[in-house]
């Protein structure tokens, strides 16, 4: 009498089906894995576009509006209102955000702990506090500009009677030692998280210093033009 035949699998067909079950359950999810880093990736991307869209058109408008604003300090010295360092700036622009537009005079700082560019306005200057006061946000409500970045510089560019080159880019202005204002402010932000390259650069041009002679200069006429408080 012979031996009923076993349908069954052997131990090596089982730790082959188990092995091959496991590599195609790795590939499944490596797959799922990278969708889903590649969504949120696209996500931030979106989002960081957006923030940059906000942030760029708020400095376009502001920087390109930047009036050579007469100020005069305690020696009576009669000068274009603009300072910037490599994290700062300070003018007067005609492109107002608050109460409607108008002149205002607008600072913008880049500060720590996060990494952050704010923005501060005000309306309430003359030519003396300008020139005689150092830049004073306490009293102002400062906005959140941009934010979630690693640095934001500003450098500033001098007009020296050629095209735009690097050489003519520096990194801080003072328009009483420059006697004039810039004719552009380049901004770099580094860090920003779903752009390609990591780093945003923007050049602006000071609309009133590129039409005519004038490069943003003022004198005792300018001043006479302004009201003694505004």
């Amino acid at each position: 009498m012979s031996r009923a035949h076993r349908a069954g699998f052997t131990l090596l067909e089982l730790v082959l089906a188990m092995t091959a079950l496991a590599m195609m359950t790795a590939i499944c999810y490596a797959a799922f894995h990278l969708a889903i880093r590649a969504i949120e990736r696209g996500e931030v991307a979106v989002v960081t576009a957006q923030r940059l869209r906000v942030a760029s058109d708020v400095l376009i408008r502001q920087i390109k509006s930047t009036v050579p604003y007469a100020a005069r300090n305690k020696d009576l010295d009669v000068y274009p209102y603009f300072l910037g360092t490599a994290t700062s700036m300070a003018f007067v622009t005609a492109g107002g955000l608050h109460g409607g537009g108008g002149l205002v005079r607008v600072v913008y700082q880049v500060v720590d702990n996060p990494p952050r560019l704010i923005m501060t306005e005000t309306s309430f200057f003359s030519p003396d506090t300008l020139g005689r006061d150092a830049v004073d946000t306490s009293g102002e409500r400062p906005t959140v500009l941009l934010d979630n970045f690693q640095s934001l510089h500003f450098l500033y560019y001098r007009n020296e009677g050629e095209d735009f080159g690097e050489s003519s880019w520096v990194s801080g202005w003072d328009g009483y030692e420059e006697e004039m204002m810039p004719s552009a402010v380049r901004i770099t932000v580094d860090g920003l998280p779903g752009l390609e390259l990591g780093q945003w650069n923007q050049e602006i041009p000071i609309m009133a210093t590129n039409y005519g002679d004038n490069m943003g200069e003022v004198d005792e006429e300018s001043l006479a033009e302004r009201p003694e408080d505004e």
